[in-house]
């Protein structure tokens, strides 16, 4: 009963995104046990058999995909995990299938200036900025995967880890700044 309210859950959930008109794509099988946020003027584009879950004995978490421009895109393959998951894209951030993304964020993006107009950072840009994470990748809870970073397949992101730095795949990261555990 559990799987088929979730399965209903995630077809109103994508009769309602048509409805408002948002540039978001859902692929069949969305299965929704907790809520799920979508804001901006972006793309958002999410595969199939995917899962929105919460966390345990947290009932105030949820996942949230926010495009801070109206060229910013998220896109998240098939049969991904987003457990409370926080995705902010000013440019782009591209999520592989199999990924497991529990209670972490993702950014390609500074927000602001630490100037006092609080303005973009003028130095962005989406070749220096976008965020890449490969097949079957686990970030862990309380992680944080920052602009600019590429994570290759099979790797796992260590719990409460600060990812600044390109990971290769096979490999286990962990620490702030994350720094390689085992390599491939």
């Amino acid at each position: 009963m559990r799987e088929f309210l979730a399965l209903l859950r995630g077809r109103i959930f994508i009769f309602s995104c048509n409805l408002t008109g948002k540039n978001v794509k859902i692929g069949r099988g969305l299965r929704m046990y907790k809520r799920m946020k979508i804001f901006g003027e972006g793309s958002v584009v999410i595969g199939e058999n995917c899962s929105v879950c919460g966390i345990r004995g947290d009932s105030s978490q949820y996942t949230c995909l926010e495009t801070l421009s109206p060229a910013a895109v998220i896109q998240i393959g098939n049969n991904a995990a987003l457990y409370a998951a926080r995705l902010a894209a000013r440019f782009k951030i591209v999520i592989g299938d199999k990924v497991l993304i529990e209670e972490a964020g993702i950014m390609d993006t500074d927000f602001h200036s630490i100037a006092r107009d609080r303005q973009a950072p003028v130095s962005e840009t989406e070749d220096k900025c976008r965020v890449m994470v490969g097949n079957r990748v686990c970030l862990g809870a309380r992680s944080s995967v920052l602009k600019g970073t590429t994570i290759g397949d099979d790797v796992i992101v260590a719990p409460g880890s600060i990812v600044t730095i390109s990971v290769k795949p096979g490999c286990t990261v962990a620490g702030n700044p994350a720094k390689y555990l085992t390599s491939a």
